[in-house]
């Protein structure tokens, strides 16, 4: 069958006995334009001439093996094949351009027509595969690049012929009507094979189950606790035989739709969507994400809830900002009064505040800079305890200076702290080496 092809369309027309002259339309709708005159020329491989319309439109390319000009060329029955030559006079020089577009495609150009001679439906073709062209039988003084190389056939029905007939859509249904009869017949065949050995199955463990109660009772299992025991086992051990079962698949992939692995998939989605418009936005340097526990579980059945934890939340907003961020964003969580909702900044690089790279900065101390760092604090805070301890002091001895009804208590009260304690006093208040303080 010839595949018609709507990007162009050729005419081609009779302007002398022996011209031809050939137009191309680029598309449907517009003017066609001027392509090649060209006139046969005679060999002695082509002795018969083409009886061309005055009028020819080659509206279609296909790539049908009928098409090809090697098969002509080389078959020996070529079906009321025509081949020609056609050679270009207009000086324009054309041809090779059109050419080498069927060449790049590997397709050929086709056009139907009327013939006036037969009265029948003729069909014309330029192939993309030409055979070699015979230069010991062409004129003298022929240019090979201005050939055209076409064939022609009287009648198209030539070509239908070999074609199998179109089955009949109710043969068709029935067809496939028998084909599910067929199917359904094996299926059931199939079900009744598996009852039957099911069945055998159940008769087995029945026979098995009977032998088991008998062999029990002959060796005098039945009697006493301990006979009792083993009894309940064995009809346990058969009961387990009975209910026991294969694992599904399902059990064995886990569903990351739904449930505690839905909420945590939904949300990394929208985080990293957030993020990507955050990354792509220039002019906006800080975002924020929002984590609101209850929320995001409250789709999550009650027996999973267990798994979506705010940290877990957390652990994927600090995830997502390391992927979509490359290591270059800094991620904090605000100071919040809630448990189950917490705010977390994001930060693009060189736009992070400076109380906000301390608080991580502090965080990342090892471990024994950050002892010394609390046990700072805590002497300080010792020593300003001390200071007001003893203001105090005076200023209640002084408040009961002259009241002779007044007698104070306490005052000469033993010291039971160790001698590491005193060092580690008299150290603070002289204000010593803090590394020679440090006793924990």
């Amino acid at each position: 069958s010839v595949q018609l092809c709507m990007n162009s369309s050729i005419s081609i027309k009779a302007t002398a006995m022996n011209e031809t002259t050939i137009m191309l339309t680029p598309s449907p709708g517009v003017q066609p334009e001027f392509l090649a005159t060209v006139e046969p020329v005679s060999t002695d491989a082509s002795s018969q001439q083409l009886s061309l319309p005055f009028e020819l439109v080659l509206d279609g390319y296909t790539r049908e093996p009928w098409s090809s000009g090697m098969m002509t060329h080389n078959s020996e029955d070529t079906s009321g094949w025509k081949t020609c030559y056609l050679l270009s006079t207009d000086g324009r020089n054309r041809l090779p351009g059109f050419l080498k577009y069927l060449r790049d495609r590997k397709k050929a150009c086709v056009a139907k027509f009327k013939d006036s001679a037969a009265s029948t439906r003729a069909i014309l073709v330029v192939p993309f595969d030409p055979p070699p062209i015979p230069s010991e039988q062409l004129p003298a003084g022929v240019d090979k690049t201005q050939l055209l190389y076409v064939k022609y056939l009287a009648d198209d029905r030539v070509l239908s012929r070999g074609k199998k007939p179109a089955i009949d859509p109710n043969k068709q249904l029935q067809i496939e009507q028998q084909k599910l009869k067929e199917k359904q017949i094996q299926m059931q065949q199939q079900q009744k094979i598996q009852r039957e050995q099911q069945q055998q199955r159940q008769k087995q463990m029945a026979q098995q189950k009977s032998i088991s109660q008998s062999t029990s009772s002959k060796k005098g299992i039945g009697g006493g606790i301990l006979g009792n025991l083993l009894g309940a086992q064995q009809k346990t051990q058969n009961h387990l035989d009975v209910v026991r079962a294969k694992r599904r698949n399902n059990d064995l992939t886990p569903d990351l739709t739904s449930g505690a692995a839905g909420a945590i998939t939904s949300f990394r989605e929208k985080v990293a969507a957030d993020l990507e418009k955050f990354k792509s936005d220039n002019g906006t340097f800080v975002t924020k994400v929002s984590i609101s526990l209850a929320s995001l579980v409250n789709s999550v059945p009650i027996e999973e809830r267990d798994k979506v934890t705010m940290d877990v939340f957390k652990y994927v907003v600090y995830e997502q900002v390391e992927e979509v961020g490359m290591d270059k964003w800094i991620a904090a969580k605000e100071p919040t009064d809630f448990i189950d909702e917490i705010v977390i900044v994001v930060y693009k690089e060189g736009h992070v505040p400076a109380d906000v790279l301390e608080d991580l900065n502090k965080a990342d101390l090892p471990a024994e800079l950050k002892g010394l760092s609390r046990h700072m604090a805590d002497t300080q805070s010792k020593i300003a305890q001390r200071k007001d301890k003893r203001s105090s002091e005076v200023i209640m001895k002084q408040n009961i200076v002259g009241e002779d009804n007044v007698v104070v208590l306490n005052t000469n009260k033993r010291d039971r702290r160790t001698l590491e304690q005193i060092q580690k006093d008299m150290l603070e208040e002289n204000g010593g080496d803090m590394k020679r303080s440090r006793f924990d």
